[in-house]
């Protein structure tokens, strides 16, 4: 059996320009993986040998890139002329032989599909990392369904590896892919696999490439040049919002395309619903401050599950930490370890965590307007808050006495349906007053000491649309609760507080305990969930409806406080 250092190889899985790829087994982990060869060129031995450290430097941060949806880089090392990268191995099949079968996808699944693949391609555009080469082959679908980008660095491997054609016009990718500022030989950035994955979509649904010529110098023309026909003219019963959607991906210029990648694919998918049953509330008269707070379309009652749109933000503003110096004596740096006496109603249990008091800074100062300013926040008072959301249990127990339904979070529920659960609450005998958390109490227990605006591990914290089918998930059942012990701030369902919306509210909010605009015709709803992308998983993002509106991902979890 053929070896490559310590790796058995099993089997070849393809070959290309640019190398081959093997299945492969590594006996000191027991498991499959997948090694792709680079043939190391260069004029002479030094050209060779810094090709290969540049190989080495390109492969460590494509390492560095840890994300559900993209195939892991394992490994890297060289043998005599022949680099070899290490990856994790993938059973399943590419979206490239799902569209080889003449069939092209439903728009659902193409966007549930495309809208984990831009998760991940956000995610490496906030490392610093371009794909290059994003196309159908390249996006592997996995045995449970799920898309995972593969290739993350290679198609920059291939080009330091084979620097020598680069006199001949050449860059690494696929040409009916590639942006025009790639086939141009320009500086790249996540905006160009933001065109790649446009094409990808344009692809998948209309069962056709959007350009097309017998060589290279005509695709490369119609690439710069040709504004390709809409998709719907090839599939009628695409909404037309899809066509814009793809026609920004797929813009001429970087800078009219959408900021992330995962914008561009929601904006597909608000498309996707169904005519409301009720107008917008912000096309009857809020739709400046809807717009501002990304929460223009919710789940209209009797509409098919959809996201909810992710607020337009690049992709560096995902990782930068607040800017703000936090002040003196900030958030404790030992969180709490214990969970307080537990509420019981009808054998259904909700624990409690203490919050001390403490200093933090709320907000994000490079995101959408309604995210910021950044600004310091004191909350003076401690507070205790539910571990968990409030399960469909524990809210029927609450309302009629019976704990009844399931673990998952209590949803489609409105503000004023929680009003109604807490005044129930506050109602029975007790020392404890129940309320739903302030905002500020909301981000600085979800936070919990955290500033940056995304969690390190998303995937282990936030249920979201990447690590689930879009269904609800009991609650308290994360991977990992946040350091101070609370479970799915940022996913599972979104989160009722009890502001009123104001979305200039932050640049004049008192900087101890603000309890928020004084009136309002909307309420604040926080966190992500099950049926949004991973961009929503973030402290700062904010959204708002009418305290009356009800969503299938939408539910509240509760704060409580002594009585004197």
């Amino acid at each position: 059996m053929e070896t490559i250092g310590r790796y058995s190889i099993r089997a070849e899985l393809g070959r290309g320009g640019m190398g081959v790829v093997y299945r492969a087994y590594d006996p000191e982990l027991d498991r499959n993986v997948a090694i792709k060869s680079v043939l190391i060129e260069g004029l002479d031995d030094a050209e060779r040998q810094r090709n290969e450290a540049a190989l080495a430097r390109e492969a460590k941060a494509a390492a560095r890139l840890q994300h559900p949806h993209t195939v892991s880089v394992y490994d890297f090392f060289t043998v005599g002329k022949r680099a070899y990268i290490v990856m994790e191995f993938v059973a399943g099949a590419t979206l490239q032989s799902k569209l080889n079968a003449g069939k092209p996808l439903p728009l659902e699944e193409c966007t549930r599909l495309l809208a984990q693949a831009a998760s991940a391609l956000d995610a490496a555009h906030a490392a610093g990392i371009v794909h290059r080469d994003v196309k159908p082959a390249n996006l592997l679908i996995d045995a449970h369904g799920n898309a995972k980008i593969a290739d993350f660095g290679i198609a920059r491997l291939n080009s330091v590896a084979t620097q020598t054609q680069g006199s001949m016009g050449m860059s690494p990718g696929t040409l009916g892919y590639m942006s025009p500022e790639q086939v141009r030989g320009e500086k790249l950035d996540g905006r160009s696999d933001q065109f790649a994955l446009g094409v990808v979509a344009y692809q998948a649904l209309t069962g056709k490439l959007p350009f097309a010529a017998d060589n290279w110098i005509g695709l490369s023309y119609q690439i710069l040049n040709q504004i390709p026909p809409a998709p719907s003219s090839l599939l009628p019963a695409l909404p037309r919002h899809v066509d814009a959607a793809i026609a920004r991906a797929m813009a001429k210029r970087a800078d009219d395309r959408f900021s992330t990648c995962a914008a561009a694919i929601d904006a597909m998918q608000i498309a996707a619903l169904p005519a409301p049953s009720r107008a917008p509330l912000w096309a009857a008269r809020a739709i400046a401050t809807l717009l501002a707070i990304g929460a223009a379309i919710w789940f209209w009652p009797g509409a098919k599950p959809s996201p909810i749109v992710a607020p337009t933000q690049t992709a560096a503003e995902k990782t930068v930490p607040n800017s703000l110096t936090p002040p003196p004596a900030a958030t404790p740096s030992l969180p709490p370890t214990t969970t307080s006496a537990a509420l019981t109603l009808d054998s259904e249990t909700l624990a409690f965590v203490p919050i001390p008091a403490g200093r933090f800074v709320m907000g994000c100062g490079t995101c959408t307007a309604d995210q910021g300013p950044e600004h310091a926040v004191e909350i003076t008072r401690p507070f205790e808050i539910a571990r968990t959301e409030i399960s469909e249990r524990l809210y029927n127990a609450v309302l009629s006495g019976k704990a009844t339904g399931g673990p998952e979070p209590a949803v489609n529920v409105s503000w004023l349906d929680s009003q109604r659960f807490i005044a129930k609450l506050n109602a029975k005998p007790g020392t404890w007053r129940y309320r739903l958390p302030t905002e500020a109490e909301w981000e600085y227990a979800a936070r919990a000491g955290d500033t940056k605006l995304y969690p390190r591990d998303i995937a282990a914290t936030a249920w979201t649309d990447g690590n689930t089918t879009g269904a609800l998930q009991p609650v308290g059942t994360s991977r990992l609760p946040n350091a101070w012990g609370v479970y799915d701030m940022l996913g599972n369902a979104s989160e009722w507080v009890a502001d009123y919306l104001d979305p200039a509210y932050y640049a004049s909010s008192p900087a101890r305990d603000p309890q928020g605009p004084d009136t309002g015709a909307m309420r604040i709803f926080r966190g992500g969930g099950v049926r949004t992308s991973e961009a929503n998983a973030s402290y700062a993002v904010r959204f708002a409806d009418e305290p009356t509106a009800k969503g299938p991902a939408l539910g509240f979890r509760i704060v409580r406080v002594k009585l004197p």
